[in-house]
């Protein structure tokens, strides 16, 4: 979930307690007083129980102390409150026990109204969460489809090419030209196309050494800082790719 995701979260939470305690002091500004004093202890128990309490002890299967620390949460949260009520008690009802709407002065409403929160969050979070997983596992699935093809085709001689990815040793940029270096074909494969639109076609399994090359990491026989060997073949490593070439071949 990104800052952005948090903040729009956040601040409609803000807006709508406003709206509703509006009624309770029958001014928007003393209740947004109100719900300015109390959410950092909203903030502070929606934090610590869905990035604290859920991955560390819910997620890991040790349930009696999640449910332990959540009692804990709960009595520590509802002390906060009853401090909060004093405050506004002291400063928005001028100690005025009847200015007070019931509402404000209910702690087990107020406890309500907080964990109601603290478990919108939780879903949120949950949710965006999903988000993600699918975006990566159709990003997989994805990847997993090229592997599946296993080819691609390109145009050269004025023919149609069929070129397997596995019988493919490393492609030559030359401008606007790519030469296709294959395990099977005597003589390189000329075609009109851009490194950069195959590689996109092609799976993980070919990396970019250099701005003029990229090679198939299953051909790869030696390597070292500087360049690297496919075959009888020794295709150099530009400055600009070598960190990613080395977490790479690292794996």
């Amino acid at each position: 979930m990104t800052i952005k995701g948090h903040a729009i979260f956040w601040v409609a939470i803000y807006l709508v307690l406003i709206l509703l305690y509006a009624n309770a002091f029958e001014s928007y500004l003393y209740s947004m007083y109100f719900v300015t004093v109390m959410y950092p202890v909203i903030l502070g128990t929606a934090y610590f129980f869905n990035f604290f309490l859920v991955p560390r002890f819910l997620m890991n299967g040790r349930r009696a102390k999640f449910a332990l620390y959540s009692i804990y949460v709960l009595i520590v949260s509802a002390h906060l409150e009853i401090i909060m009520i004093f405050l506004a008690f002291i400063y928005l009802a001028n100690y005025q026990v009847g200015a007070m709407h019931p509402s404000i002065l209910d702690v087990s409403k107020l406890s309500m109204t907080l964990y109601t929160i603290v478990f919108a969050h939780g879903f949120y979070l949950l949710y965006r969460k999903y988000q993600d997983t699918q975006s990566k596992i159709e990003a997989l699935e994805d990847e997993q489809k090229k592997s599946e093809e296993g080819f691609i085709i390109v145009r050269s001689d004025r023919q149609n090419r069929k070129v397997l990815h596995k019988d493919i040793r490393y492609i030559e940029s030359l401008s606007d030209y790519i030469k296709i270096h294959s395990l099977e074909a005597e003589a390189p494969i000329v075609s009109k196309a851009k490194i950069s639109h195959i590689e996109h076609e092609l799976p993980k399994e070919f990396i970019r050494i250099h701005r003029s090359f990229l090679v198939n990491l299953n051909l790869i026989t030696n390597f070292n800082s500087v360049q690297v060997t496919i075959g009888d073949e020794q295709l150099p490593i530009s400055r600009s790719y070598k960190r990613q070439v080395k977490a790479v071949l690292k794996d």
